[in-house]
């Protein structure tokens, strides 16, 4: 049963973070288009709140990461347990962005949270780069002279 509220509090968060990115990203572009300044100050100024965004996702998944450990006890940590909201929010970025130092590893129906939240980091760290990539080519204007 562990299991089973695992995946699906997995999935819900999943689907909150794309969301979270979705909406984002179109607040991104929207601002950035419309704001005075050098492409230079654009690009930094995406790339900024792209960061961000993923911060905040991030922070999404150290609050599930609380919530199935501390409210619904569907499962706990291995290691050096997390006794802090930090410390949930620093796990959640390390499997966010697969880094996953093994400090510390998740067991019980948080297993399947800490499984799929590489895939969606993964996914989102993707759109972002295909996101910034455009945004670029779009105000990046090589000089004559560089051709």
């Amino acid at each position: 049963m562990h299991q089973i509220l695992g995946l699906g509090l997995a999935l819900v968060i999943s689907f909150m973070a794309v969301l979270i990115h979705y909406e984002a990203l179109g607040l991104i572009s929207m601002v950035t288009v419309k704001a005075p300044g050098s492409p230079r100050l654009k690009m930094l100024g995406v790339i900024s709140a792209v960061v961000v965004a993923h911060m905040a996702e991030a922070g999404v998944f150290g609050f599930a990461f609380w919530l199935g450990a501390q409210a619904m006890h569907i499962g706990r940590f291995v290691g050096d347990a997390p006794t802090s909201a930090f410390q949930y929010y620093y796990f959640a970025l390390e499997t966010y962005t697969t880094q996953s130092v093994g400090d510390l590893y998740p067991v019980g129906g948080l297993r399947v949270l800490a499984s799929l939240e590489p895939l969606v980091g993964l996914i989102l760290i993707g759109w972002s780069t295909s996101f910034s990539f455009l945004f670029m080519r779009r105000y990046w204007r090589l000089k004559p002279s560089l051709r």
